[in-house]
């Protein structure tokens, strides 16, 4: 089963770098990547063309969004849709610049959806980590919650894995501008009307709480799309 990786980015040329590694260091091949940049600088962008140009399994989306564009839209989810048409894998998994995943998450993953057809999500366990000024100054395992029907604020996106089918069902993430603290919640709550979220026992990722990450910046009352850039 090939699995599709759709990874939004801006303004973090070094942390790209980090979470593009994660993914080539998967201990499963055959998977496709598409890094969705949202305008970023001429320093990100030229690593992202750097990347492509050793990786075939990569593709840069380039969104093109102004800068008064940016407030009408969630846009990480306005990314991630623009990536979805291009999908050619049987499995979606998404993951953002800040973030990576552990190398046995794919293989973890696609046996189950290989020994249980019935299956079409799946999450894993996640390690959050809460960095300042470089240094990890906290970490903590984000846990399991069993099967699900309720995955909404227990589950991040960078966690969770579906069947491309489900795409069929429920065909994009809702961006509106309201959901920046949510979008990722808002598309698991359409997916739980119809599947079942399964856990896998194992830490599949982890994710990096920083001065410049989303839900830091939402609890200061910062405009997330405001800064963008690496510590």
């Amino acid at each position: 089963m090939k699995v599709s990786v759709i990874l939004t980015s801006y303004n973090r040329p070094r942390q790209v770098v980090k979470a593009v590694a994660s993914v080539r260091a998967q201990t499963y091949s055959d998977w496709e990547l598409f890094i969705v940049d949202d305008n970023s600088n001429d320093e990100t962008k030229a690593v992202l063309n750097a990347i492509v140009a050793y990786e075939p399994r990569c593709t840069v989306i380039h969104s093109g969004v102004t800068h008064e564009e940016r407030a009408k839209t969630t846009r990480y989810a306005t990314c991630i849709n623009l990536a979805n048409p291009k999908l050619t894998g049987d499995l979606v998994s998404y993951l953002t610049d800040d973030d990576i995943y552990y190398p046995e998450r794919f293989q973890k993953m696609v046996d189950i959806f290989e020994r249980r057809p019935d299956i079409f999500v799946v999450y894993g366990a996640q390690r959050v980590i809460t960095v300042k000024q470089g240094r990890i100054t906290a970490q903590q395992v984000r846990p399991l919650v069993g099967v699900t029907r309720s995955p909404a604020s227990l589950i991040d996106h960078n966690s969770i894995m579906h069947r491309r089918s489900c795409f069929e069902v429920v065909p994009r993430w809702d961006d509106h501008p309201a959901h920046w603290g949510s979008a990722d919640a808002v598309f698991f709550t359409l997916l739980a009307e119809h599947w079942d979220f399964h856990p896998v026992n194992f830490i599949t990722d982890e994710h990096r709480l920083h001065h410049d990450s989303v839900q830091v910046k939402l609890s200061h009352s910062v405009d997330p799309w405001e800064g963008g850039f690496e510590n």
